[in-house]
C-alpha cells in the first residue's frame, strides 16, 4: 500500500476562492459566526418555523454545523474499490466539517457502506466525476492547490501543507495508490510521517489523520468555518429540513413561507460546489503557513503517513 506525500511547489495560482483567509474578512460578510448566522436565520420565516419544530439542542447543532463548514478543504478519491474505505473517508469528511467530497468513478463506481457511513452523506455533498482530469482541472480553476497522497523523495509533511489557500487532498487506490496520471496532474505530493515499523496507514485512516491536521489549522486561521453568510444560511436551511422528521411538514412550511435562504447575494444549491469569492490580496501574498487565531481548535499531533 502506498503512503501519501508534495514536490517543489510552482508559483501559487491567483484563485477566485470561496474562502475567508483571515478573521478580518468578517467585515466583508464572509464566514459568519454561529451567533451571526442565528441572527440572520431569525429574519427568515421558514428558518424560524423549522427551528420551532426542533429541540433546542438539535436546532443549535444544525446551525453550529452550518456555520462551521469548511469549503477550503476538500478530498478527491480516485479508484477506491472498497465501499468500507470510501464510506469511512466520507464519515471523516463530514465529522471534521468538510463541505464537499469528490469521487472519481473510473473504473470503480461509488458505493456506500451504510453501516460505516452512518448517514454522513445526508449532511455532506458527494460529487461524482467520470474523469480525473476534469475533476482536478475544475478544482484547480476554482483556486484549489492539489496535493497528492504519496511516499518517497520530494514529498512534504502534512504539517507543511499551506492551508491559507484552498486545499484538495487526492487519495488513490487501497492497493496501488494514486495513478501516474493523478500524480502528474497534482501540484504537490504530501505524506504523513511514520514513527513505527509499518510503512503506511490504510487509506481511510490516512485521510482522517490528514484532514484532522488541515482542518484544525484552517480553523485557527479563519475561525469556525469559511462559507459566506449566503452559503452558510443555505446549508443551515438544508440541515434544518433534514432534522425535522416529517417531510410533509417541511413541504407544507415551504409552500406557506417560501424557501429562500438569503435575501441578497447568490447561494449555492445543495449539490453544487461552493460558490467562490475573491481572496484577500494580503492573504494571497502571505507566506505559506497559517497564523494561530484566538479561536484556535486544538492542533492534532502529526502522526505517521498516509496510504
Amino acid at each position: 500500500m502506498r503512503r501519501f506525500a508534495v514536490v517543489a511547489s510552482p508559483a501559487p495560482r491567483a484563485a477566485p476562492g470561496p474562502f475567508r483567509q483571515t478573521r478580518e474578512a468578517d467585515s466583508h460578510g464572509l464566514v459568519p459566526s454561529a451567533d451571526a448566522l442565528r441572527a440572520h436565520l431569525d429574519t427568515l420565516p421558514l428558518a424560524r418555523a423549522l427551528l420551532a419544530e426542533l429541540s433546542p439542542h438539535r436546532a443549535r447543532r444544525a446551525v453550529d454545523v452550518a456555520a462551521g463548514r469548511l469549503a477550503g478543504i476538500t478530498v478527491v478519491m480516485e479508484n477506491i474499490s472498497d465501499p468500507h474505505n470510501a464510506s469511512a473517508v466520507l464519515r471523516s469528511c463530514e465529522g471534521l466539517g468538510v463541505e464537499t467530497m469528490h469521487v472519481v468513478e473510473q473504473p470503480n463506481k461509488w458505493e456506500k457502506n451504510k453501516a460505516i457511513a452512518r448517514s454522513a452523506d445526508d449532511w455532506i455533498t458527494v460529487k461524482k466525476h467520470q474523469g480525473l482530469a476534469r475533476c482536478l482541472g475544475d478544482l484547480s480553476a476554482q483556486g484549489f492547490t492539489l496535493y497528492a497522497a504519496d511516499v518517497g523523495a520530494g514529498c512534504i509533511s502534512i504539517a507543511d501543507v499551506d492551508v491559507s489557500r484552498p486545499v484538495a487532498l487526492v487519495f488513490g487506490s487501497e492497493h496501488s495508490g494514486l495513478s501516474k496520471r493523478a500524480l502528474a496532474l497534482t501540484d504537490h505530493r504530501f505524506t504523513i510521517p511514520m514513527h513505527g515499523m509499518v510503512e503506511s496507514f490504510n487509506v481511510s485512516v490516512s485521510a482522517a489523520v490528514a484532514l484532522w491536521e488541515l482542518t484544525s489549522r484552517r480553523r485557527r486561521l479563519v475561525g469556525a468555518g469559511d462559507l459566506s453568510l449566503a452559503d452558510a444560511a443555505d446549508r443551515a436551511l438544508r440541515y434544518l429540513k433534514r432534522a425535522v422528521k416529517s417531510p410533509e411538514m417541511v413541504a407544507r412550511l415551504q409552500a406557506e413561507l417560501g424557501d429562500q435562504a438569503v435575501e441578497t447575494g447568490p447561494t449555492t444549491g445543495p449539490t453544487t460546489e461552493p460558490a467562490t469569492k475573491p481572496m484577500a490580496d494580503a492573504a494571497r501574498d502571505a507566506a505559506p503557513g497559517p497564523s494561530p487565531a484566538a479561536l484556535a481548535a486544538p492542533r492534532a499531533p502529526t502522526n505517521p503517513e498516509a496510504t
